[in-house]
């Protein structure tokens, strides 16, 4: 089989999601991945082809791309001369909808990883182009089943779950660090949805009933409305963007992680935790509950609840033994669940039934 695998972005937690994925199905099948001029390539695998072309997730590209004519035929050019036999979009570029009209041939997949916009993102354009791409797609992949049935894209939409990301462990010389008793890590970008507030308010309790708690906060993002609430006595704050290379030495140093958000769909820190044996704590929102079994691999706690929050961090950290075992239980279930090995299987299973209706509806 042959795959075209096509994402806008350059960087972040998409680009390691399709290098994993891609890697994957390389090991079966042809992958070629359309990406923008940039993309990281550190994490593909040489059996990966990819093409830069120039695209992009900004309005500014957006509107610049369009105005290029040249940019549109290269790609449509480079699709043709491909010839895959299907299309795989990863999240619901907007430039991409242009091209919707000479795709008709080809199976295509589309994978959206958020199927609600984010609290504090804008929304309008979200909307719009997840509604196209559903509507045109002949099959939709989502990371749980509250997210299929929020998406409510019927027959053709498929969960898959989101793979790890045990590569970080081969990355850079932090991956020997030692773990620091009583570490908690808030990991990734500074979002309103991820409920920090609500964290930092637990971490007083956390610390009164557990005093050499620490919290380790590490990711790009605006961190002023939170300011007032961190306090440096417990608080450790590394405010930007966490290179692959020192992912592994934040997530080794950790007894625990824990993912206090408000709302949301899926996430990949989970898997990166399970990946280095950590338990995690977080909250029933979207499908992230779909990947952590309660008291086995992790806590789960409802949103917003500070107490809940609270209490299932210091029962973690008062039990360095339990954390362990979690932290190994999680590592099993990535393994057994989460593998990309897996991922790519059930991927493929996807593009078989996708191109099977594709076929008996050209023939018919």
């Amino acid at each position: 089989m042959k795959v075209l695998m096509v994402t806008d972005n350059v960087s972040g937690g998409i680009v390691h999601y399709v290098s994993q994925l891609a890697n994957a199905l390389a090991d079966e099948d042809e992958t070629v991945l359309f990406a923008p001029i940039g993309i990281e390539r550190q994490n593909f695998s040489t059996k990966v082809r990819v093409e830069e072309l120039p695209v992009g997730n900004t309005l500014r590209n957006f509107i610049v791309n369009t105005a290029l004519f040249p940019r549109a035929v290269r790609f449509l050019a480079a699709l043709q001369r491909e010839r895959p036999e299907v299309i795989h979009f990863q999240l619901t570029p907007p430039w991409f909808l242009l091209f919707f009209p000479f795709l008709r041939k080809y199976p295509m997949v589309t994978t959206i990883h958020d199927v609600r916009p984010h609290t504090g993102s804008r929304a309008f354009d979200q909307v719009i182009s997840n509604g196209a791409y559903i509507n045109r797609s002949d099959a939709v992949i989502v990371h749980g089943q509250w997210a299929k049935e929020v998406l409510g894209a019927g027959e053709k939409c498929h969960v898959v779950p989101h793979g790890d990301y045990a590569f970080f462990g081969d990355c850079g010389e932090n991956a020997r660090c030692a773990e620091e008793t009583g570490t908690v890590l808030f990991f990734g970008r500074i979002e309103d949805y991820k409920g920090l507030s609500y964290l930092l308010d637990a971490m007083s309790g956390v610390v009164r009933r557990v005093p050499d708690a620490r919290l380790v906060i590490a990711g790009s993002g605006d961190l002023s409305p939170y300011q007032k609430a961190i306090d440096p006595a417990w608080c450790e704050v590394h405010n930007r963007y966490i290179k692959d290379d020192e992912v592994a030495g934040f997530f080794m140093r950790a007894s625990v992680v824990v993912l206090p958000y408000i709302e949301g769909t899926q996430t990949g820190i989970v898997p990166i935790a399970y990946a280095f044996r950590k338990p995690v704590v977080v909250t029933a929102v979207g499908s992230i509950p779909e990947v952590v079994d309660d008291g086995e691999t992790g806590r789960v706690v409802r949103a917003r609840d500070v107490e809940a929050l609270e209490e299932a961090l210091s029962g973690l950290l008062i039990d360095p033994k339990r954390c362990t075992e979690m932290g190994e239980a999680g590592y099993r279930k990535m393994r057994a669940e989460l593998s990309w090995e897996v991922v790519a299987e059930r991927t493929r299973e996807v593009y078989r039934s996708t191109i099977r209706r594709k076929n008996v509806s050209v023939e018919s």
